[in-house]
């Protein structure tokens, strides 16, 4: 029931939620739109039928409600009503590129959508890495880049969409963290200290555990009680993570002048500087 009053609601705020389109198809209903917000904000919208999950909003409450809508998307649906009346419902996308999209579920993951005539090459590729609803594998992020060269071998003018590369690249990069955490966990198991010459001081066995969690689990928070030493902590997982990056970060001062009614005041503020190599 929530769920329904959830849509229901970006259904109703979609009424005055788009004041402009930017952009939009040639010829046909569906397709890639720009629109422009009430809120002056520009969003890509991708429409590609009547139902929840066809389309695709490139505004914040798309990419973490489920719902697979957005007032965005509910706005241009009336809009493509007001001209199609019911006609629309059966209205297809005519694909003629395959692509690869994120799928806004429950839980995200990547989607291979066909053209309508997708050739064998792009049927072998959907068969191997695909489920039969053209969902991306369970444990096949870690050959996402075969995929992409297959892919683009398959069909030279298929889309991929950007927040697909961040998404794999956030997974993978989860995936290694995970990996590497087994492997320093196992190693302090059999009575071997994983943090040894991270920092100039020993820690206790909850806070190398809590060290290692931090660093490899991606954004974390460490909830122990006031005094127990989450800093130290904090400070053993960011060295990890420098270590595990090649990251290096040199703090300098300058000196700025600015003036404040009249007077010159001196004052001085931080510059980071960041050397980053791949290890």
């Amino acid at each position: 029931m929530l769920i329904e009053q959830q849509i229901a609601a970006r259904r109703e705020r979609a009424h005055g939620s788009v004041v402009r389109i930017l952009a939009k198809p040639d010829g046909d209903l569906y397709g890639d739109y720009a629109v422009r917000s009430a809120s002056k904000k520009t969003y890509r919208v991708a429409m590609r039928g009547p139902g929840l999950f066809d389309n695709y909003c490139s505004c914040p409450d798309f990419a973490v409600n489920t719902l697979g809508t957005c007032k965005h998307i509910e706005a241009l649906l009336l809009r493509l009503h007001r001209r199609r009346g019911t006609a629309l419902d059966h209205d297809q996308f005519r694909r003629t590129r395959a692509s690869l999209s994120l799928h806004y579920g429950e839980t995200l993951t990547v989607r291979l959508r066909l053209p309508l005539s997708p050739s064998p090459a792009l049927q072998a590729l959907a068969r191997e890495y695909f489920d039969d609803t053209g969902l991306l594998k369970s444990g096949r992020f870690r050959d996402f880049g075969k995929l992409m060269d297959e892919f683009r071998k398959a069909d030279d003018q298929a889309v991929v969409y950007s927040d697909v590369l961040d998404y794999v690249d956030r997974e993978n990069e989860i995936a290694e963290g995970l990996e590497l955490e087994r492997k320093l966990l196992t190693k302090y198991r059999r009575g071997r200290d994983p943090l040894a010459g991270v920092l100039k001081t020993a820690l206790l066995p909850y806070q190398v555990r809590g060290a290692i969690f931090a660093a490899f689990r991606g954004r974390v928070v460490l909830a122990d009680d006031m005094g127990l030493g989450k800093t130290v902590q904090a400070l053993a997982a960011a060295e990890l993570l420098r270590s595990r990056r090649g990251i290096q970060r040199v703090r300098s001062w300058h000196r700025r002048r600015s003036s404040t009614n009249g007077r010159k005041k001196s004052r001085s503020s931080p510059t980071w500087t960041r050397r980053s190599s791949t290890v």
